[in-house]
């Protein structure tokens, strides 16, 4: 197969579906980015994940995304860049997901979550709408469940605790976690911004990084809301 025909392949294989498609390939050297640009603006949520999908081609495998959608996003990210930091310019191009409410419809679309998860989370009325932070602690309840350290019990303690006393922890830059501790039968959950000590009686079972938890959270939903 010459170039010419693997070209027109890889065209075919773009439009299936019938979503117009790019490669990863052809969108560098539409647009002029370099390799490092691109990944960077994706691990930043610039470019969501969602849009990344893997296929074989005759040339191996490509990595396609949504043409027009990836054109234009780059094309305004090359707009905003000498004017705010990349930072600035991922707010201003993601979803509002920290400050809305979500419908159960919208749950039963996170395929992250699973039933189980839903129900030990803390809440009163299961048609009511959910809250950032609950999504927040059902993502960290289905880590909680996939390590195996903690029973039903005690994972419904600790999701309390992280929805009735996440404000209370400061909020200016540092890294926030949350730390269950057993002693003596007793379990303890701790939210804190430090280093925890503990005397000799006391065993941390778990610890989850929350600021990381919420970004995960974020990625998402932006990739969800796409």
């Amino acid at each position: 197969m010459n170039r010419e025909e693997s070209q027109l392949l890889n065209t075919h294989l773009s439009m299936e579906d019938g979503a117009a498609e790019i490669s990863k390939k052809d969108a560098l050297r539409e647009t002029g980015i370099s390799y490092g640009q691109f990944y960077r603006w994706k691990r930043m949520g610039l470019i969501p994940e969602a849009w990344f999908h893997r296929r074989s081609t005759f040339t191996g495998q490509e990595t396609f995304l949504p043409r027009r959608k990836l054109l234009e996003r780059i094309r305004r990210i090359q707009e905003l860049k000498d004017r705010y930091s990349l930072e600035q310019i991922a707010v201003m191009l993601s979803p509002d997901v920290v400050t809305r409410s979500y419908s159960p419809a919208e749950l039963q679309a996170m395929t992250w979550i699973s039933s189980r998860a839903q129900v030990l989370l803390p809440r009163g009325d299961d048609h009511c709408a959910l809250r950032f932070l609950d999504l927040v602690c059902l993502t960290m309840i289905e880590h909680l469940l996939a390590a195996g350290k903690l029973t039903d019990q005690q994972i419904r303690l600790v999701a309390q605790t992280l929805l009735a006393r996440f404000a209370d922890l400061d909020n200016t830059g540092s890294e926030r976690y949350l730390s269950v501790a057993m002693r003596e039968g007793e379990t303890f959950v701790a939210l804190h911004t430090g280093t925890l000590v503990f005397d000799d009686r006391v065993r941390v079972v778990t610890s989850v990084t929350l600021n990381s938890l919420i970004e995960e959270v974020k990625v998402r939903l932006r990739d969800l809301m796409e």
